[in-house]
């Protein structure tokens, strides 16, 4: 069990992780910046975390419950959609996409850095995509054959086209249009015969 003050420095170490994470990405970050900027011995970091990959991944997993959560349902289906869409956008914009497409790349081949990202970053927002499709279909605003996980992908693949491809922004005309145009029709859409 981490003592009081212990726990107090192992926060420290992880918000400075994140904070190495978002100037530099995760390949270029190492665990001498982390001691130097933490003011600490590499051992002491070796002693809880045995590598970068295992390291970054309690960092994310420590900055999780700080991250913004979807409100609590809306009273229908586009109110629903308008809350998930704006929350992909808060953290496009507000998170640090340096840190999002390097821990994704890494992810490939560091699988304690990948379930960590999948944990933190993917799974609560897949979650909120199936609570939506789930409760739409209940109030027969959906398909019965309604996917969340269609839903994360488009929202997800919208939010990554426009904040890293394209390096813009969804304004809020951006948001209703899409939601107008591309997810209440895909939602609605008659299951195939």
């Amino acid at each position: 069990m981490v003592q009081p003050r212990g726990r107090e420095r192992e926060l420290s170490i992880l918000r400075v992780v994140l904070e190495l994470l978002g100037e530099n990405g995760y390949e270029r970050l190492t665990i001498d910046a982390v001691a130097a900027r933490a003011r600490t011995s590499k051992a002491t970091i070796y002693s809880r975390w045995p590598d970068k990959a295992t390291l970054v991944a309690a960092a994310l997993n420590a900055r999780s419950g700080d991250l913004p959560r979807l409100l609590p349902a809306g009273s229908d289906l586009r109110e629903d959609l308008a809350s998930l869409v704006a929350l992909f956008v808060q953290f496009a914009e507000n998170e640090s996409l340096t840190v999002f497409m390097s821990v994704l790349i890494a992810a490939e081949n560091e699988p304690v850095l990948a379930e960590a990202f999948h944990g933190t970053a993917l799974e609560p927002r897949r979650q909120d995509c199936s609570h939506i499709v789930a409760r739409a279909i209940a109030a027969g605003e959906a398909a019965a054959d309604s996917s969340g996980e269609e839903l994360f992908e488009l929202v997800m693949g919208k939010v990554l086209v426009r904040y890293v491809i394209e390096r813009g922004r969804l304004s809020a005309a951006d948001q209703a249009a899409f939601i107008e145009r591309v997810l209440i029709p895909a939602l609605d859409r008659p299951a195939p015969s």
